[in-house]
């Protein structure tokens, strides 16, 4: 068993595809295919469940992906503490994202990363199935670092920094019933046809919490990916919506109304408790966090 074979192994795991796995490696794809085939050779195992152009981890595969990434983790870690030594930083930082930051300036921080650290290599995930999915990337090692949108303040397994707070408005076009109103309760909303995030995605966990903290339900119309696509469908009169302050702030849109609720919105900033942080991770979280506080008034 070789070290490399590992990376391959873990690589391909991640992608859940032998071509994708290779170009993240940087790697040929049949150097991938020999370097798995090798291991499942010496293993006695096949790792891979392979059908048609689809693969997924079999048995033996599930067993050794968290030892894998102990091991490829571990090597890291001892790789900084040489370069630490001769005061170098280089490593690279699986950073999942989101569609909107608040007033984080994520420009600012690979700039500077890019001016101070230039060795280090970020490379940004934004999330197409929300938190929850993020969350999990987080805790089995296919992200290093992650920014949520979580209200929780403790998490098992997981170190958690916010980075940003703001508060979350009730919108809704200009020919609704509650349009002039400058307080809502939520009680009077649970009836409403809302525009909303899928399930798992932060923002519909905290207000879905919401409503269930207080015995409602309440009728999602439509789901969508993206807050500026939230507040036009508002505004054409399909539905209402909770949107973070910000949003509606800078947007241009003409046609709503909107009405303070006591919600918040957070990001938050996750890394997995299970194994140390990286030289190039701690930079970039010291750095997140840095630009954060700048933002603060």
């Amino acid at each position: 068993m070789q070290f490399t074979q590992l990376e391959y192994f873990l690589a391909v795991a991640q992608e859940l595809s032998f071509t994708r796995g290779a170009q993240s490696l940087h790697v040929v794809q049949s150097a991938v295919s020999a370097g798995i085939k090798q291991l499942e050779h010496d293993l006695g195992a096949e790792l891979f469940i392979r059908q048609g152009r689809t693969i997924r981890l079999a048995p033996a595969g599930e067993a050794l992906l968290p030892h894998a990434q102990a091991i490829i983790a571990r090597t890291q870690s001892a790789r900084d503490a040489v370069d630490a030594v001769r005061g170098v930083v280089r490593g690279t930082v699986e950073l999942g994202t989101l569609s909107h930051l608040g007033t984080l300036d994520m420009a600012q921080v690979l700039l500077q990363i890019h001016r101070e650290y230039p060795e280090v290599v970020i490379k940004l995930r934004q999330t197409v199935q929300g938190t929850r999915s993020s969350m999990a990337a987080v805790l089995d090692g296919s992200l290093d670092l992650a920014l949520l949108s979580v209200n929780e303040t403790t998490i098992p397994g997981v170190e958690l920094h916010q980075i940003h707070a703001e508060p979350m408005l009730f919108v809704i076009p200009e020919a609704h019933r509650l349009r002039g109103r400058k307080r809502v309760s939520l009680e009077e909303l649970a009836n409403e046809q809302y525009i909303d995030f899928p399930v798992g995605w932060g923002n519909r966990t905290t207000v879905d919490a919401a409503f269930t903290s207080l015995g409602l339900q309440r009728s999602v119309r439509t789901e969508v990916s993206s807050l500026g696509f939230a507040l036009e469908l508002v505004q054409q009169g399909l539905g209402v919506a909770f949107l973070p302050a910000s949003t509606v702030e800078q947007s241009s849109a003409e046609g709503i109304w909107s009405i303070p609720v006591p919600l918040q919105w957070k990001i938050q900033l996750a890394r997995s408790t299970m194994r140390t942080a990286t030289a190039a991770e701690q930079v970039l979280m010291e750095t997140i966090l840095e630009q954060a506080q700048a933002q603060k008034p």
